[in-house]
C-alpha cells in the first residue's frame, strides 16, 4: 500500500504516468520514488524506479529510510538522493563485484550516463544551479 498519496511534492517533482512522485532528473531520466510500507524497525521501505526515455533500466525496493523518519517532501529528497547515488555507482566507487548482478543494458546504461548523473546525488550541492541543497528539491528548476 502506498503512503504517499497525501505528501506535497518538493518543487520540480511531478506525478508520473504510474500514478507515484517523480523527479525528472533530465530530458531522458525520471526516477519514480514512493513509499512502500514500513519496516519492523520503523524505517520508510521506498520503491524505485528509474527509467531512461521511458525504459526501465532499474527497479527495486532494497532502500530504506532511518528509524521513526516521518514521510515528508525532505524525506523524499533524501531518499531519491540515496537511490540516485548507488545507481549511480561506477568501478572504482566500490567493490567489483557489486556490479554483478547487473544486466548488460545496466552494465551500458551505468558506463554512459552514471558519471553524469551522479552530480545530482551529491552532497550539500545542487547539480543544477550550483547551490548549497539537494538536486531533487532545487527551487530554481521551478522558475521560468
Amino acid at each position: 500500500m502506498a503512503m504517499t498519496h497525501a505528501l506535497t511534492l518538493p518543487p520540480g517533482w511531478i506525478i508520473s504516468s504510474r500514478l507515484v512522485p517523480a523527479w525528472q532528473i533530465d530530458a531522458d531520466h525520471l526516477l519514480e520514488v514512493e513509499a512502500a510500507g514500513r519496516t519492523d524497525e520503523g524505517r520508510i521501505r521506498w520503491r524505485y524506479r528509474l527509467s531512461r526515455r521511458r525504459r526501465t533500466i532499474f527497479s527495486g525496493s532494497d532502500i530504506c529510510s532511518g528509524v521513526g523518519a516521518v514521510l515528508t517532501p525532505g524525506e523524499l529528497i533524501s531518499a531519491a538522493r540515496t537511490v540516485l547515488h548507488y545507481l549511480t555507482l561506477r568501478p572504482g566507487d566500490t567493490d567489483v563485484d557489486y556490479f554483478d548482478s547487473y544486466t548488460r543494458a545496466q552494465l551500458e546504461w551505468r558506463d554512459r550516463y552514471a558519471e553524469e548523473l551522479s552530480i545530482y546525488a551529491m552532497d550539500e550541492w545542487c547539480g543544477y544551479c550550483g547551490g548549497d541543497h539537494a538536486s531533487p528539491g532545487c527551487p530554481s528548476r521551478c522558475e521560468g
